[in-house]
């Protein structure tokens, strides 16, 4: 009775800290856009749904948690792009995290999966730094997209960011799909999150190579405006050099006659 009821709390402070992250991503990156009263009420349809679904159909209870989390942006006026990518968006960090704290947690406890969702001290420790972690992470990333040389060069490259986001998903659920398949096995759980961690960073760096290029066809962009307005500036400059003189010659004729 009491292994039964560490579970359940387990499961329920699972999938709280999860919906949590969730809300906050978006929360965060929407620059507010659910009230308090909001938040409370999508937390508790979320957590109630999600435990019951998490029990018959496991991990596929995610796809409902996505389609209520676009709905409900969607309701708050938020545009269909929006909707749709900021969810998914929050998810990749959430699996992100989760890779990094609990290859951590089997590291520094020396445990195995289950004992990290069946011993009360190594769970709180995970949902705890669970926590931190994804709003440190969240504020970093906000900082960084928020920044206007970074908008700017998303909407040039939207297509390309779109491409990216789904293959991201794809790779996420496959992600999901093999722990779940191979009963989180330490040596599964450490790959993927070596494989996880290999993905994020290579999309950071082509990303940052994507930064590096905008930025110096923006400086070359700026030269050549500069030059082009130099250009007109001399040549305005020199016809209207060549109408005072044209008006001093008129002038200096008149005063012959």
């Amino acid at each position: 009775m009491q292994e039964i009821q560490t579970y359940f709390l387990s499961a329920v402070l699972g999938c709280s800290v999860q919906i949590i992250s969730l809300l906050m991503g978006i929360q965060i990156f929407s620059k507010g856009i659910f009230s308090k009263l909001y938040l409370i009420i999508l937390f508790l349809i979320l957590l109630i749904s999600g435990l019951l679904l998490l029990y018959y159909v496991q991990y596929y209870s995610l796809v409902f948690t996505m389609c209520v989390l676009i709905f409900a942006i969607r309701y708050k006026k938020g545009t269909w792009l929006l909707s749709l990518s900021l969810p998914f968006v929050c998810l990749i960090y959430l699996v992100a995290v989760d890779s990094f704290i609990n290859s951590s947690a089997l590291m520094l406890f020396h445990s195995t999966v289950e004992e990290n969702i069946s011993n009360p001290k190594i769970y709180l420790f995970i949902y705890i730094s669970w926590l931190i972690v994804t709003y440190l992470f969240y504020k970093v990333s906000a900082k960084i997209i928020f920044n206007e040389k970074i908008r700017e060069i998303a909407t040039k490259n939207k297509v390309m960011l779109l491409i990216t986001l789904i293959i991201t998903i794809l790779i996420v659920y496959l992600h999901i799909y093999l722990e779940s398949t191979y009963q989180f096995a330490n040596e599964i759980v450490f790959s993927n999150a070596i494989l996880f961690l290999i993905y994020f960073l290579s999309i950071a760096m082509i990303f940052m190579l994507i930064l590096k290029t905008s930025e110096r066809q923006a400086e070359a962009e700026s030269q050549a405006l500069k030059k082009r307005q130099l250009e007109e500036y001399v040549a305005s400059m020199e016809k209207l050099y060549s109408e005072i003189i044209r008006f001093g010659m008129t002038i200096s004729t008149f005063w012959r006659v």
